[in-house]
């Protein structure tokens, strides 16, 4: 007995209709799993991006001793001007240094009021040709009169990615957790559904109705179901509000002024259609899950 699409959408909306309650719930079920795995992967993304953005064009930062005199000061800008490995060299004077300072602590005007401007050093910002070569220029100035500390920033910008490695992890167990609730929840409506139209169905097969026919709207249910979840939580993450959250809980650098964490519109178009593809699977499983435990056909 063959099946015909209209026939399999008008069952599937019956279907749905009868057992509205519980089906919205499998929906908010799904839109709440594919929120938590798709903020997830938008962080990813993000991290992999501004970590690549940031990495490039952090500086090593040559900061210098008190007593180095102005000969011993212009003396090392010309060597560290002289290295091949160098692309440009920045003097940076107490006072911007207290500046940059400012800038770090902005929201925290207690640590500013209590430093004055003359415990910060002045230093050499060297942008590298390659950011790999840190150590190379490490060793050259390592113990030379008039250097007090020489910095990689890329550490900074690892140890801050590091920490928002157990956010990431978390928020995609979370999600995992949901997913598989979220399919429970669909085969319970798909039981339910089947449930109530036991006697309708033992029918169809004795008319000669073939599994697939008696399987397909309840299928799409599932599918339905999770079409549905996939665009709530799409549209969740397009709210502007809640891409500013997203963007808020990535690292964010006070030296880097260029570059900023944030999740972007593009991030979540690009990732909308895995995550309603996501959905639609969710629904296809629920389904199938639902069908093979309570439909002996």
């Amino acid at each position: 007995m063959a099946i015909k699409i209209d026939y399999a959408l008008q069952e599937s909306a019956t279907n749905i209709r009868r057992n509205m309650f519980i089906t919205v719930a499998a929906i908010l079920v799904v839109g709440v799993s594919l929120f938590l795995g798709g903020s997830a992967l938008l962080l990813q993304h993000a991290t992999a991006r501004a970590s690549d953005q940031w990495t490039s064009q952090v500086e090593v930062a040559v900061f210098l001793t008190n007593d180095i005199s102005p000969d011993e000061r212009t003396q090392l800008q010309n060597d560290l001007t002289a290295m091949s490995e160098v692309a440009r060299v920045t003097y940076e004077s107490k006072a911007q240094a207290y500046e940059r300072f400012k800038r770090l602590f902005a929201n925290q005007p207690d640590i500013v009021n209590n430093t004055s401007p003359d415990a910060l050093p002045e230093s050499f910002r060297v942008k590298l040709k390659d950011p790999h070569q840190f150590g190379v220029i490490r060793d050259r100035l390592d113990g030379r009169p008039g250097v007090y500390q020489i910095r990689d920033e890329r550490q900074t910008v690892h140890e801050l990615f590091k920490a928002t490695e157990t956010q990431r992890k978390m928020s995609f167990w979370n999600a995992i957790i949901v997913f598989i609730a979220a399919t429970i929840l669909i085969a319970t409506t798909i039981r339910m559904a089947i449930f109530s139209r036991r006697k309708e169905i033992g029918i169809m097969k004795l008319v000669g109705a073939t599994n697939w026919f008696v399987r397909i709207p309840f299928m799409l249910e599932g599918v339905v179901q999770g079409l549905i979840g996939g665009v709530v939580a799409v549209c969740i993450l397009l709210l502007p509000p809640v891409r500013s959250l997203l963007s808020s809980t990535g690292p964010q650098l006070a030296f880097s002024q260029s570059f900023r964490f944030q999740v972007t519109y593009g991030d979540i178009v690009l990732y909308g259609s895995f995550m309603i593809a996501a959905g639609m699977l969710i629904g296809v499983l629920g389904s199938l899950f639902g069908l093979r435990r309570f439909l002996d056909v």
